[in-house]
């Protein structure tokens, strides 16, 4: 009789669970009764964006809007991983996305068009939020929000405004605004629970909400108040996936134009060459001597090496250590409550209030210490055996390089703290009938704690290596003979765990890093119709805001010298002020004419003056015109802005790991120290951006329930900031280049051991695409069917470097090491949903189109593929993917406003596997693709 263990019982029960809900028989009925939780995204395609209030105008700019319905038919935790189903977002920043990185942790933001989290400005009910993320070695940038930090269970609706939108909402709206809409009606009290895990038991995933709302004094006031939990207990490293297994990985061959093979080969097996786990000598004539864990010698079996890198093909150790250790997923536990109070002095003046809390909790195993062949061991180092002393002296050696991976050390161990502070109080109000206003005050503040554990000390693991025998015949640091009250501890490094742990405990230690972000903010406008036209209403809004941003912090004095292995440097002093005024004019150009149902011209302007950068002016044009009821075109100019943020402009000195291919050294890829920090001297960013699109909503031929949007979209952002990156500081010295010489740091081998990274306004970016949403609504069978489709299609997306030289990453689906991922060429979601009596089901399908894993190489296939050339690679194509979802909901009770539902949701059904795309995430590229295979939910929502 077959036995079951824990983890398979509880996955039976929720497959079990889900299929039941799944499989709910349609009961047919005369009136079909809505969900109780259906919100305003499923509400007509919008057409919004302005700060104008007047009623009948329509904004030339396309917003994309998810309800709060969207968010519990799918039991997402965060309304992050909802955002991420657009396909006009990339999920750069997730649980599965920190790798070996410790800054961030825990964090989700929102990255519209590929163009970067600090490009997409995150809004709460039209305000802003301080930002939650630090400067770090991560992919999520510093000065963004984390979207965790808002309860999801008071949410009514996100607008994601897919256009530039700095005239009407100021710094960062680049690539587009997500504004989270609160229920401040809210009445009653709701409450949900649910648990969720992968077929493989793990990612085990607890999540409870609560939220209630009432209205007291006669309805004059208003309060709701809501939190939630959820905590995720993560996964364990690559390994615990059979695809991980399979160790695919790039490979340099250095001898491509004579052995008739790519210069980057992508294969399975790989395994580093210049560092195994007990060590191994990495020149000269004993190169390949390799230790057994007893510190005894025997020779490395290296596969299949072409002479450079730090990879081989097969042999050596079995796991690769850039895959071990750290988790797919990252452990993450998150609290956030917030609470909104409004009350009406008069029936024309408001009084508001808004407080939230929030706390993530986050960890990760980082990397281990990698030596990939940067030790020089000498002859007298008394660890070494007299056997490789003999053949030292045999060989005329009195020192080689050593590689090892420490792995008996075992990985850094990062932990992330952050709290969020949020708190808003203000007034608005209306007169003369059309004109309204608001003032408020708001004050943010983020704490933010971060440490690395069992991080190696350089300065002292290096004089530990460096161990020789005193008078005495003691063994002793090298050091120590001229110092003697230096506190070294000699380390063994010949062989796996031979070491004294008190030699560890000196050459390791623990990173610590707090620091505080506090925002002040204070706000006025006014927005209403000071006259008519011909055609109607002319509506007006101006306003004007300050903003004070402060960063402040602290950090042990060893990572203030960038002395650790892994590091967030020094800690941040700094602050900036912005002063800003707009002023927003919507006139309507013709009524119900011959020619026009309506046609509106749109245009706004604002000031900004930074403290630090100085004044810059952003400005939106545009225009809508129905020339038919069923038809609404629309189009938009606009120069949009972003500023040097705290971080960019006064990060100090951190490090981090960036892989390179070294033209010095015949082509070596190597994995040295990337020193990053803070440029005082930057400027905003610029961004000239046009969308085109229109709205069709046909009444005729039975077509009455469909409505289908299609805007083209380009942006051209001038000045961006960002790193020149360490491949081009590299390459750029490599040809003369006597400035950017000064940033690579060699040893006496000459090979690189660090490279200085810092911000520049550097950067040309430009992206070109298509939105695409349709929609179409119908009853069926006694019930409610629902389609639903987002596309977007990018044409380009190329960042052209301080070289001239531009590189697209459009159609690029792989994130190749030490760069971000690139987008697909197309990206659908579609969903077909049905609802009858107490059931509702959807099916849910993501495509992503095939790609390539590196669009500056040359795959087979490809245009100019050529073996013999640099570029050329072996694998570079990815192809198509689909990835299905299903989702039910049963209510048990539906009595007026009191109900009881239980719901489920399957992703990923086909447990699909991701490609093959190595990058700095492992062997895939965790951004665009499912690394968790196969997840289940199944959860209770209540009403009252």
């Amino acid at each position: 009789m077959p036995r079951f263990s824990g983890r398979t019982a509880v996955r039976v029960s929720l497959l079990v669970a889900a299929a039941n809900l799944l499989a709910q028989p349609v009961l047919a009925q005369e009136t079909p009764q809505p969900q109780a939780d259906e919100q305003s995204g499923e509400q007509p395609i919008v057409v919004t964006g302005s700060r104008l209030s007047a009623s009948g105008f329509n904004a030339p700019t396309p917003v994309t809007v998810m309800g709060a319905d969207e968010i519990a038919r799918r039991a997402a935790p965060n309304v992050s991983e909802v955002l991420n189903q657009i396909p006009a977002f990339r999920a750069q920043s997730t649980a599965a996305t920190s790798a070996i990185f410790g800054s961030n942790l825990g964090a989700a933001t929102a990255d519209l068009r590929g163009l970067g989290a600090n490009r997409t400005l995150v809004l709460v009910d039209g305000r802003r939020v301080v930002a939650s993320t630090v400067q770090g070695g991560s992919f999520t940038p510093a000065n963004t929000v984390d979207l965790n930090t808002i309860p999801t269970s008071l949410i009514a609706r996100t607008e994601v405004v897919t256009g530039g939108a700095s005239a009407a909402y100021g710094s960062d709206a680049v690539a587009g605004v997500v504004n989270l809409i609160l229920n401040t009606r809210l009445e009653g009290l709701r409450a949900s629970a649910q648990y969720g895990q992968t077929d493989e038991g793990d990612a085990e995933e607890y999540t409870a909400s609560l939220a209630f709302g009432t209205s007291f004094g006669g309805d004059r006031g208003r309060f709701i108040i809501g939190g939630e939990y959820n905590e995720n207990k993560g996964t364990g490293d690559c390994y615990t996936r059979a695809w991980c297994a399979e160790n695919y990985g790039p490979v340099t061959n250095p001898a491509f134009a004579v052995n008739g093979l790519p210069a980057s080969l992508i294969v399975p097996g790989v395994r580093t060459a210049t560092a195994t786990d007990n060590g191994i000598i990495t020149s000269g004539p004993l190169r390949g001597l390799e230790f057994n864990p007893d510190g005894t010698t025997r020779q490395h079996d290296y596969g299949t090496y072409y002479g450079a890198g730090i990879y081989q093909i097969g042999g050596g150790d079995e796991r690769n250590p850039f895959f071990q250790h750290y988790s797919l997923v990252a452990p993450v536990t998150r609290y956030s409550g917030m609470a909104h109070l409004e009350y009406d002095l008069t029936d024309n003046v408001t009084f508001f209030a808004e407080g939230s809390y929030a706390k993530v909790k986050a960890s990760q195993l980082g990397a281990q210490v990698r030596d990939l062949g940067n030790i020089t061991i000498r002859r007298d180092n008394a660890y070494l055996s007299d056997e490789v002393q003999d053949l030292m002296d045999a060989n005329g050696l009195t020192s080689f390089t050593f590689g090892r991976i420490g792995n008996d050390f075992g990985p850094t161990r990062m932990t992330v703290d952050r709290e969020t502070y949020r708190a808003v109080g203000g007034l608005n109000g209306q007169f003369g009938g059309t004109w309204k206003w608001e003032a408020y005050y708001q004050y943010g503040r983020t704490n933010y704690h971060q440490a690395v554990a069992n991080n190696r000390i350089n300065s002292n693991y290096t004089r530990a290596v460096d161990a020789v025998f005193d008078d005495n015949g003691d063994i002793v640091c090298r050091s120590t003979l001229t110092n003697p009250t230096n506190g070294c501890i000699p380390l063994n490094l010949f062989g796996a765990g031979n070491y004294d742990p008190n030699a560890v405990s000196y050459s390791f230690g623990t990173a610590l890093q707090d620091t505080h972000l506090t925002q002040h903010v204070a706000a006025a406008q006014i927005s209403g119709e000071p006259f008519s036209t011909w055609a109607g209403p002319v509506a007006i809004a101006l306003g004007g805001e300050y903003r004070e941003d402060i960063a402040s912090g602290t950090a042990d004095p060893i990572s203030a010298a960038l002395n650790f292995y892994v590091s967030g440097g020094a800690a941040i002093s700094g602050k900036m002020n912005v002063k800003e005024g707009f002023l927003e004019v919507g006139v309507p150009l013709a009524r119900d004419a011959s020619f026009a149902r309506s046609l509106d011209l749109n245009g706004a302007i604002r000031l900004t003056d930074y403290s630090v950068s100085g004044s810059v002016t952003s400005w939106k044009l545009g225009a809508t015109w129905e020339p038919v009821d069923q038809l609404r075109l629309r189009v938009t100019r606009s120069r949009d802005i972003r500023a040097p943020n705290i971080f960019e402009l006064y990060a100090p000195r951190s490090t981090s790991f960036q892989t390179v291919t070294d033209p010095e050294n015949g082509g070596a890829f190597v994995l040295p120290l990337s020193i990053l920090g803070g440029n005082a001297n930057l400027v905003p960013e610029i961004a000239n951006t046009l969308t085109i699109g229109g709205v069709f909503s046909p009444d005729f031929a039975g077509l009455n329930g469909l409505q289908l949007s299609v805007d083209y979209y380009d942006i051209n952002l001038e000045g961006a900031i960002a790193t020149y990156g360490s491949q081009i500081i590299v390459n750029l010295c490599a040809q003369g280049v006597a400035a950017m010489c000064a940033n690579v740091v060699r040893d006496e081998d000459d090979a690189i051991v660090s490279i200085t990274n810092v911000n520049q306004n550097v950067n040309n970016i430009k992206t070109r695409g298509l939105d695409i949403e349709l929609l179409y609504r119908t009853a069926l069978g006694g019930g409610d069917l629902t389609l639903r489709s987002l596309a977007t299609h990018v044409m380009d997306l190329t960042t052209v470097d301080v070289t001239g030289r531009g590189i697209d990453r459009a159609g690029q689906n792989g994130a190749p090491t030490s760069q971000p991922s690139g987008v697909p060429n197309w990206q659908v979601n579609t969903s077909a949903r049905y609802s009858t009596g107490p059931f509702s089901g959807e099916v849910q399908a993501r495509y992503i189109s095939g790609g390539y894993i590196d669009n500056t190489k040359l795959g087979p296939l490809q245009e100019g593929h050529i073996n013999n050339d640099p570029n050329s690679v072996n694998l570079n194509r990815i192809k198509a993917y689909w990835y299905f979802n299903a989702n039910a909901q049963y209510d048990l009770i539906r009595d007026g406003d009191r109900s009881v539902q239980l719901f489920g949701a399957i992703n990923n059904i086909g447990n699909r596997a991701p490609p093959v795309a190595p990058s700095s995430f492992g062997p895939t590229n965790n951004v665009l693709y499912d690394v968790l295979g196969r997840t289940y939910r199944i959860g209770i929502r209540v009403a009252y």
